[in-house]
C-alpha cells in the first residue's frame, strides 16, 4: 500500500468485496494542541477512525485506525492530544470528537 509511518495489523475480507485493513502508526509523539510543544508521554488510544482508501481492482479498501494519544506535562491540567497522520486532516478527527462529546458518548479532549 506504500503508506509511510503505517504498519498493518490485520486484513479482513468483508462483505461486498471490501478489504478491511487495520493499521497503526509507527510514529511516536505528537504536538500539544494547546501549547504546540512536542509531547511523547503515551496516554492510550483515541476512538477508531474509519477511512476509505483507493480501490484495489474490484475491492473496496477501508482503513481502520485508533490514533495514539499523548499527554502534555507542561500545560496546566495536563491535556491530551491525539496524533494525526497524513491519511486524514486533524479537523476530521476534531469534528468527530466534538460530535461524540456533544452526544455524551465521546471521550474528553481537553
Amino acid at each position: 500500500m506504500n503508506l509511510p509511518d503505517i504498519a498493518i495489523d490485520r486484513v479482513v475480507l468483508g462483505e461486498h468485496k471490501t478489504l478491511k485493513i487495520y493499521i497503526h502508526s509507527t510514529l511516536e509523539g505528537t504536538h500539544c494542541h494547546r501549547c504546540g510543544q512536542p509531547i511523547d508521554h503515551a496516554y492510550g488510544h483515541g476512538q477508531e477512525i474509519k477511512l476509505r482508501h483507493l480501490p484495489l481492482g474490484e475491492y473496496k479498501i477501508v482503513l481502520f485506525l485508533r490514533p495514539k494519544r499523548y499527554q502534555c506535562r507542561s500545560c496546566e491540567g495536563h491535556p491530551t492530544t491525539s496524533q494525526t497522520l497524513f491519511l486524514y486532516p486533524a479537523s476530521l478527527y476534531d469534528e468527530r470528537l466534538r460530535a461524540a462529546h456533544a452526544a455524551g458518548t465521546g471521550e474528553q479532549h481537553a
